[in-house]
Order: C-alpha cells, then sequence, then structure tokens
C-alpha cells in the first residue's frame, strides 16, 4: 500500500461512520477551534506580564479554566459559521445531489468565514493591548470625515509595528487552513458516500441537535452562554481570556444597532431629579436645562486673564514620578506640579481621545460607545461662555482636523479658528499624527502672539499627539530610555519644558493661566478591567502671578471639572449647565468615567464597575485590592450604582432634547 492510500484511508476513517457531509464540517470545526486556542495562547504571552496578579497556588489552574471556557465561546462562533454550510450540505446529502458545484460553494463560505474570523482574531491582539478589553464595535468609532481622516487612520496602523505583527499569525494559520481545506475537501466530499440514506438522516438530525446545543452554549434553556458567563474569578485578564472576539464583537455590533445603544438604567425624571440633588440645584428652575445654574462671585479681577488649556495625549498619571513611576520620565512636569495648584485625584471621563476633549471643553460625560463629537449641537462649556466675554477662541491639533469631527464640533460651538495638518509646514510633519509636540508648542505660541496683538484676551485649548502610535521622536531629541514607549514620554515632558520656557519670555506669559490635563491615560496597571491608569489624570494650574502660592489638593474630582474650575479663577459669571463643579470651592461624592462596554464610579477609596454583560464589582483600588466588596458593602455599592446610573441617564436625556446648549 503506498502513502497516497494510507493518507486517504486515514483522513476515511471517520467516514465509515459519518456521511461524508458531516465527516468534513466535523473536520473544519476542530481546525475552527484549533486556530481559535492558538490565537488565545498568542493572547497569553502577549499579555504574560498579567499573570503575576493571579494567587501563586491557583494561577495555572485559573489559565486552565479560561481555556476551558474559551472553548464554549469558541464552539458558539464555529456554531454560527457552520449553520449555512450545513444547512447546503444538509439539501445536498438527504436530497441525493452529491453536486461538486454545491461543495465547493460550500468551501468558498467556509474559506471566507475563517478568513474573517481568524482576521478578527489578529485585530483583537492589539486592541486588547491597548484598550484591555476583547475586540468590539469601538474598534471603528474614530471614524473621521473625509479621505484625509481615512488615510491618518491607514497611516496609525501601518507605521506601527505593534498592529502589524498579529497578521503574521493571521496569514500562517489561515494558510494552513486554506490547505488543509482543500485536502479535507478532497478527501471527504469529492469521494463516495458510504452511509445509507436512513443513516444519513438520523446523523444528521443527531448533528443539528449538537449544533444547536453548541450556539446556545449551555444546559439550561433559560437563557444562551453569555458573557458574564466568562467572568467567573477576581481576575480580570483571567475572565476576559476566555471570551472570543467574534463573539464579542458581534454581540457589540448587535447591541448598536438596536435600542441597546441607548442606555435604559432608570427613569428619566428619576435621573434627573437625582442630578439636581447630587448638584445642589432646586427642583423648581429658571432655566430651560433642569441642571443649569448661575454662578456668580463677589469679586472680579482687574483684567481678564489669558488661558492656554493643553490636552496631553495618553498622559496617566502613572507615567509621573510624582504618582510613583520609578522611571524618572517626567521630571520637569513633577517640578511644575510642585510651583502650582495641583489635584491629585483626577480622573477621565473615558477611554478615548473625542471623550477627553468633550469632557474638557464641554464638562459632559461620555454614554457607551456613543461619539459625543460626531453630531453636531450647540453645547454649554469653555467657549460658548468665554466667548461672551469677548474672548478669542483657538484650537491647536497635531493632525487631520477633520478626524474626529472636530472641525466641525468646535466651530459650531464658537471656537474662531482649528489650526491643524495644513496649517504647519509638510517637512515638521513627521508621522500619521502629524507634528511632534515641541514644534506643536512652538507654533502655538506665534499664534497667540498674533492674538494678544488683537488686545483681546485670549482662550487656546492644544491637543498634544506624541505620545500616541506610531511614537516617533524627533532626532534633535535623546531620550534616556531606549524603548520608545518610554523615550516619547521623556519627550513629551521636554516639550512641556520648551513651551513654558518660550511662554515665559512673551507678555502675555505673567496674564496667563497655563492648564494641563490628559485626555485619557493607558492601560499601564491592568489590575483591573478597568485600568486605573486609563482614568487617573494629572490636573495642574500654573499661573505664578495669578494664582499665588501653589496648592496640593487631594480631593476627589473629574476632567468635566477642569471648565467651571477655570471659571472660579477667571472670576466671571456664566450659567452652569454642566456636570462639572468648581473644585476650590466645591466637593464632588463621586466621579464617573465610560469605557464602552463598561463605566465605573470611583469615590477616595472604591472603584464599581458595571458591565455591559451585568456583572458588577466594587473594588477597593486604593491598595490594589482585586477582592469584590459588592456584597460585603451593599449600601455603598447601592449609592455608587445610582450615582453612575443617574449620571448617564440624565447626560442622554440632556442631549436627546437639546437641553445641553447654552442658557
Amino acid at each position: 500500500m503506498n502513502d497516497a492510500t494510507l493518507d486517504l484511508t486515514k483522513e476515511r476513517g471517520i467516514a465509515s461512520i459519518l456521511p461524508k457531509q458531516l465527516t468534513y464540517l466535523l473536520r473544519v470545526y476542530l481546525l475552527g477551534v484549533l486556530g481559535f486556542t492558538i490565537f488565545r495562547l498568542i493572547l497569553l504571552l502577549q499579555e504574560f506580564h498579567q499573570l503575576h496578579f493571579l494567587p501563586t497556588d491557583r494561577g495555572i489552574w485559573l489559565v486552565f479554566k479560561a481555556f476551558l471556557m474559551g472553548l464554549r465561546f469558541d464552539t458558539v462562533v464555529m456554531g454560527y459559521l457552520l449553520t449555512v454550510p450545513f444547512l447546503l450540505l444538509a439539501l445536498d446529502a438527504l436530497a441525493g445531489w452529491n453536486s461538486k458545484l454545491l461543495h465547493r460553494t460550500v468551501s468558498g463560505l467556509v474559506l471566507f468565514g475563517m478568513a474573517a474570523t481568524l482576521f478578527m482574531h489578529a485585530a483583537d491582539l492589539p486592541f486588547f493591548h491597548h484598550f484591555y478589553t476583547r475586540l468590539s464595535t469601538s474598534v471603528m468609532i474614530s471614524t473621521g470625515k473625509g479621505d484625509a481622516s481615512a488615510s491618518m487612520l491607514s497611516g496609525m496602523i501601518f507605521q506601527e509595528w505593534r498592529y502589524v505583527w498579529p497578521l503574521i499569525p493571521f496569514f500562517v494559520l489561515f494558510g494552513l487552513f486554506y490547505k488543509r481545506n482543500a485536502k479535507v475537501l478532497r478527501n471527504t466530499l469529492d469521494q463516495t458516500d458510504e452511509s445509507s440514506r436512513g443513516s444519513r438522516v438520523k446523523w444528521f438530525a443527531v448533528f443539528a441537535a449538537l449544533m444547536a446545543f453548541g450556539i446556545w452554549g449551555r444546559f439550561s434553556f433559560q437563557s444562551h452562554l453569555a458573557a458574564s458567563t466568562a467572568y467567573s474569578s477576581d481576575y480580570g485578564f483571567i475572565n476576559m481570556l476566555g471570551l472570543n472576539p467574534v463573539y464579542t464583537f458581534t454581540k457589540s455590533y448587535v447591541n448598536s444597532k438596536t435600542d441597546a445603544k441607548n442606555v435604559r438604567l432608570m427613569g428619566d425624571g428619576e435621573a434627573v431629579r437625582n442630578m439636581q440633588r447630587y448638584l445642589n440645584i432646586p427642583a423648581a428652575q429658571e432655566f430651560d436645562s433642569p441642571i443649569a445654574r448661575q454662578v456668580i462671585f463677589t469679586d472680579s479681577l482687574a483684567k481678564k486673564p489669558n488661558v492656554v488649556l493643553v490636552i496631553m495625549e495618553s498622559m496617566s498619571a502613572n507615567k509621573m514620578g510624582r504618582y510613583g513611576n520609578p522611571d524618572h520620565l517626567t521630571p520637569f512636569m513633577d517640578s511644575l506640579a510642585i510651583q502650582s495648584i495641583a489635584f491629585d485625584s483626577i480622573f477621565t471621563a473615558g477611554i478615548h481621545t473625542f471623550a477627553g476633549v468633550y469632557a474638557t471643553l464641554f464638562s459632559h460625560p461620555v454614554v457607551k460607545r456613543k461619539h459625543p463629537l460626531d453630531k453636531v449641537v450647540p453645547m454649554s462649556g469653555i467657549s460658548t461662555t468665554l466667548k461672551k466675554y469677548d474672548y478669542s477662541t483657538i484650537y491647536f491639533t497635531t493632525h487631520d482636523k477633520g478626524f474626529d469631527n472636530i472641525n466641525a464640533f468646535l466651530t459650531a460651538n464658537n471656537f474662531d479658528q482649528i489650526v491643524s495638518k495644513d496649517d504647519y509646514p509638510p517637512d515638521r510633519i513627521l508621522s500619521a499624527l502629524g507634528v511632534p509636540d515641541d514644534y506643536l508648542y512652538e507654533h502655538a505660541v506665534g499664534d497667540l502672539d498674533r492674538l494678544n496683538g488683537t488686545g483681546k484676551p485670549f482662550f487656546a485649548a492644544i491637543m498634544t499627539g506624541s505620545d500616541h502610535g506610531p511614537f516617533v521622536i524627533p532626532k534633535y531629541f535623546k531620550p534616556k530610555h531606549e524603548d520608545p514607549v518610554l523615550g516619547v514620554v521623556e519627550y513629551v515632558d521636554w516639550s512641556v519644558r520648551k513651551f513654558l520656557k518660550m511662554a515665559s519670555e512673551k507678555p502675555w506669559f505673567d496674564n496667563t493661566i497655563f492648564v494641563f490635563v490628559a485626555d485619557h491615560g493607558t492601560s499601564l496597571d491592568k489590575r483591573y478591567d478597568m485600568p486605573l491608569s486609563y482614568l487617573h489624570s494629572p490636573l495642574i494650574f500654573y499661573a505664578p502671578q495669578l494664582l499665588g502660592a501653589p496648592q496640593h489638593l487631594h480631593q476627589l474630582g473629574s476632567q468635566v471639572d477642569v471648565f467651571p474650575t477655570i471659571m472660579g479663577m477667571l472670576k466671571l459669571p456664566y450659567v452652569n449647565n454642566t456636570f462639572g463643579i468648581d473644585l476650590l470651592k466645591e466637593k464632588r461624592p463621586f466621579a464617573c468615567a465610560y469605557a464602552d462596554d463598561k463605566w465605573a464610579v470611583l469615590n477616595s477609596e472604591y472603584m464599581y464597575v458595571a458591565r455591559d454583560n451585568g456583572v458588577t464589582s466594587l473594588y477597593r483600588y486604593r491598595t490594589g485590592d482585586v477582592k469584590d466588596y459588592s456584597k460585603a458593602l451593599p449600601e455603598l455599592t447601592e449609592q455608587m450604582k445610582l450615582y453612575g446610573e443617574s449620571v448617564f441617564q440624565t447626560t442622554q436625556w440632556l442631549r436627546h432634547n437639546g437641553k445641553q446648549a447654552p442658557q
């Protein structure tokens, strides 16, 4: 017997029991699950450092359980992928057609499905590393307007190795699957069927039941397999390791196309009344918006100060030595905080740049996977408010102004000018993200000189970009760290030093308040599936001639508090129709953040996390404890839950009813 005959005998062994069509589907299922498992193993190796959070006596067992859980979700995905091929092959077998054209059509469908699912697994690797959550439709949320933004997105992806390398396992695994599928097709579907028609009917009925059970995913008939099933431990990485990115992406897509895209946390009326209570607003309102309130001051400044608000890309507090980073990356910003009014317990409103810009400038939270800048609406915020006091308003970005719909949204909300990639010399553009930070500051100083020459006070918002991949450090700066992820933080810090040095030489410096805050942080500490390093932001107010003695404050605050706190420093009366407070005069009980598929509420010690899959947790984040305290502290859990639900429900209601506009 030759080798070919032996190989054929091996391939046809199972066909002596099953109809050849089911033999093919079973082998495709096993190949698919194997491919998914290999990607899960790659994810484990990529995030291997997360295992140090696991207990040493149970770590291996927890990982093993995650892989077993993964098989369940992988089976659900493969069940859906094979449903149409199963129906076509069932028709082929029971009708006795034995159609080679139909067989090859099924093979094409299988190849297309596996290419799509394996590609989604590949895309999940950098997505998970960056956002610390499995793949969802939020991968598509930062959409720009026009070809320039599409070019920017593709440039950001293909100019950075961490986004490209997952294509290697994708092509390898799909190539192997392609070859194996052709062999299985040839050695099963193209062969003579040895089973009887009665046997085929029986086996197809059994296989249909097994597929239905695999898609359902659990023994209970009350509900099918849900993402919450994977959350069986106190360890975020282990819980998410068991999920399948095709499942999570599809689930988020379905939700985005149904009423689930709107939050339904409580009744709108109840939420609004709760917010009025939290913000100390009387129920009888003089304004159109139920959260609007008049802010007045008993004194005023002789001259209106300028304001320069720097929103720093990915500047997690965890990168600063002031908050415990041992790598000495931000010596200047650490020293700047000492000379300023610095708040140490500030949390961002979300994990995307558009969320940071929106929350900082307009003091409103973001909700779910919604892009708040995508639809142009009038907002109460710092630009509109200062415009009433005859301020010039300008916004600086490093890249295309159409990206994230920045140009349209900010122009409609009283920004006089948007300075972007088109305004910079081509030779200063180093990457898809445009110009580096130090040139951005240099260009901004020139424009601020021009605005100062008009005799009007100015408000400038500067959105930096260097601390975002692809990490490009200008050749004239030599960081101490070879790792570009660390070196670029050194460069960012050096650029802030250069900026303030240039500004200090200008006549407008002494009458200017400089504010530094992050758009969001970075997932450095992945102890929780809502990484605190993604939310914890520095907040620094620097104006040595205007703000008096330095202050270092530990009270809880949010990114949405930047605008009201600035207005308190300017002492300009206004109507505050936002969720923010003046941190120097008021105190907030909690701070909120939304991260696509979950949201968090924080106080000075605990963090409550509510996930779209229904799983909730209460963590004592100040001590790094991963234990869930929600059952031990039910009253606090309920208070934080109620606060978060009230904030997000009210936010949505205000936008839907046009109440977020200036009053």
